[in-house]
């Protein structure tokens, strides 16, 4: 007997004929090869210089795999200020397929984020019953601009692989509620189906935390759960989302845990509760805007911590509150756009600068997820809007071939932007003033290739943001490189440990700036033993620590285990073997062992004669 049930089809009415069949298995398709190719260019793109190095080509736990051991560091590791071990293992995965290939990493995120738009044409078709009106959804969020930095930029694998559990979670949850509809025995599976894929997403990107607040949403509508008579079945609705929140609360303490222990959360005293009040309430109109209008988007907008005019913050609350109050007002008629402007608000709370993270105003990776529900309110209010016109599907098709047609041209320009670091920074600087992040990379970027300019690039990132710590850190590096500018190099040096002191390269730097210096032998010591313990597999921190302690009366025991340490973070390295066997051979007793060091050098580096020539002394004193 089958069992009918009205009110899962939300919103019947004006949605044209629905292919049955195999139909919505080809649309689905249909939809992921659309998506796919017009994303493919990104994989003849290169990597960037702009957190690329440490997720991927100067990670040396992703470099090397998986193993077992990078394995277990993924899930201690809270490297990068995130604790998601999922995604180092996705990162790992490519590198043992593709190697440091960018193009192996690129195709992968391509095809995550395919499949997050046919995930989402699945769930909220299943949710809803409206094929045309889902498809279109999905069909806006695959191909908008404001998506292209998630898919382009390999760091941010994260977005489009916890997206890929966000989607699966949705799918099963509307799985659950149908089957338990139908009185189905199958209910339980799903709704462990749904935490499971719940919980594997927060180990992708924290962001999925306000997922638990997503479901009461879809409880209210598509799915009408919050229809029933009866107090009780209104709370168990609540009760049921109780291990959802108590996922959602250990991820958030995790997360803020790891971003505070690696100094990206901001003082309130470098950005003000006021600044960042004004500033959440500029980007979420920002972001709307940039929605409907895709224009100037860059990879990095800058945030100045200073009180914008009043007039800026209190328009865009009346904005925010006027379409609340609409959304509102419409809820019994058109509750999609009740439910739609709480998934975008809601969502993009955890990312609107509240808990400050980085120097970023705002991102346009934050609204991957977001914006979804805007383009739900979008395709059924325009559904409902026409309605009632003669020749409605034609005009419907019309229109919205349009929009994604206009909306895959752009993304194709804007994706065309990231094909290296020169062209993404530069563009950066040509649509956003004083963006020293953009200024810092290309600089970076025109060093490795020893592009002319570049010392302007730097100077230009200094003179924007003179306190900016990593920018210090880069102009100590170049003028410990010219005659007689150690002194000056060591202020900067100096200046960058104070303004961001849980960054190890900075550190590191001080510290071999010391060491070169009559009487900075000591602090040197302290300077890599901080290197060290913020980042335990920079091996040249250990190497030269080593190297210090192997200078200081008495050092000589912990030399050898900083020597040690540097050779099993980097095989190959022939100095580290070397001066361990240096070490080794003034220990009596222990000459067997530094020989065997040599040899190792000699493997590595068959042309360091010094090795060669200790060898031959050690075996002909007499033992």
């Amino acid at each position: 007997m089958k069992v009918s049930n009205p009110r899962w089809t939300a919103d019947p009415a004006g949605h044209g004929a629905e292919p049955g069949g195999r139909g919505p298995m080809f649309l689905g398709a249909l939809l992921f090869l659309l998506v796919a190719g017009i994303f493919l260019p990104a994989v003849s793109h290169d990597f960037i210089t702009y957190d690329d190095p440490v997720y991927v080509t100067e990670n040396a736990h992703v470099k090397g795999g998986l193993t077992w051991a990078n394995v277990e560091w993924a899930f201690h590791s809270t490297e990068a200020s995130n604790w998601h071990p999922l995604t180092w293992l996705s990162h790992m995965a490519d590198c043992q397929v593709f190697g440091l290939h960018p193009w192996g990493h690129h195709l992968t995120s391509v095809l995550l984020h395919a499949t997050n738009a046919v995930l989402l044409f699945a769930a909220l078709r299943l949710m809803t019953g409206a094929l045309w009106r889902s498809l279109l959804v999905a069909a806006l969020f695959g191909l908008h601009p404001l998506h292209v930095e998630s898919v382009a930029w390999v760091s941010e694998r994260k977005d489009v692989l916890s997206t890929i559990f966000w989607m699966l979670v949705l799918w099963a949850y509307a799985r659950r509620a149908q089957v338990a509809r139908a009185r189905g025995r199958s209910a339980p599976v799903f709704y462990g189906l749904a935490l499971l894929f719940f919980a594997l997403g927060l180990m992708c990107k924290p962001m999925l935390v306000t997922l638990p607040c997503v479901l009461l949403l879809l409880d209210y509508w598509p799915l009408r759960r919050w229809e029933a008579t009866s107090a009780a079945a209104r709370w168990a609705l609540l009760a049921e989302k109780i291990p959802f929140f108590a996922l959602s609360a250990a991820a958030s303490a995790v997360t803020l845990l790891a971003q505070g222990s690696g100094g990206a959360v901001s003082s309130t005293e470098d950005f003000p509760w006021p600044v960042r009040v004004a500033n959440a309430l500029i980007a979420y109109c920002r972001y709307l805007g940039r929605c409907f209008v895709p224009a100037k988007l860059a990879v990095f907008y800058p945030f100045f911590p200073e009180q914008p005019p009043l007039w800026e913050p209190l328009l865009a609350g009346a904005l925010l509150a006027g379409v609340t109050a609409a959304a509102v007002a419409l809820t019994r008629r058109r509750p999609y756009l009740l439910v739609g402007w709480l998934w975008f608000a809601g969502t993009l709370m955890p990312v609107i600068g509240l808990v400050q993270i980085g120097g970023q105003s705002m991102a346009d990776r934050y609204t991957y997820v977001p914006l979804i529900g805007v383009f739900i309110m979008a395709a059924w209010a325009a559904g409902d809007a026409t309605a009632s016109w003669p020749h409605r599907r034609r005009v419907r098709s019309l229109g919205a071939g349009a929009v994604l047609v206009v909306l895959a041209a752009m993304t194709t320009r804007q994706l065309s932007f990231w094909k290296d670091g020169a062209s993404l920074f530069r563009h950066a600087l040509a649509v956003t003033e004083n963006n020293w992040v953009a200024h810092a990379n290309l600089f970076a970027t025109m060093s490795k290739s020893s592009a002319p300019g570049a010392g302007a690039e730097l100077q230009e990132t200094v003179r924007i943001l003179a306190a900016f710590a990593e920018n210090y850190d880069k102009r100590g590096i170049e003028l410990e490189r010219t005659p007689g500018g150690s002194l000056e190099a060591i202020k900067d040096f100096r200046t960058a440990v104070r303004i961001m002191p849980d960054l190890a390269g900075p550190h590191y730097n001080l510290g071999t700036a010391l060491a070169g210096i009559p009487g900075g032998l000591p602090e040197a010591i302290e300077e890599f033993r901080t290197a060290a313990r913020l980042r335990p597999d920079f091996v040249g921190a250990h190497y030269n620590l080593g190297i210090a302690l192997a200078r200081l009366p008495g050092g000589m025991p912990e030399a050898i285990e900083e020597f040690r340490t540097a050779a099993r973070l980097k095989p190959g390295f022939a100095e580290a073997h070397y001066n361990l066997g240096l070490a080794l051979s003034g220990i009596p007793g222990r000459t067997g062992e530094a020989v065997e060091q040599f040899e190792a050098a000699l493997r590595d580096k068959p042309d360091l004669v010094q090795a060669r020539e200790m060898i031959e002394r050690l075996r002909a004193v007499p033992r």
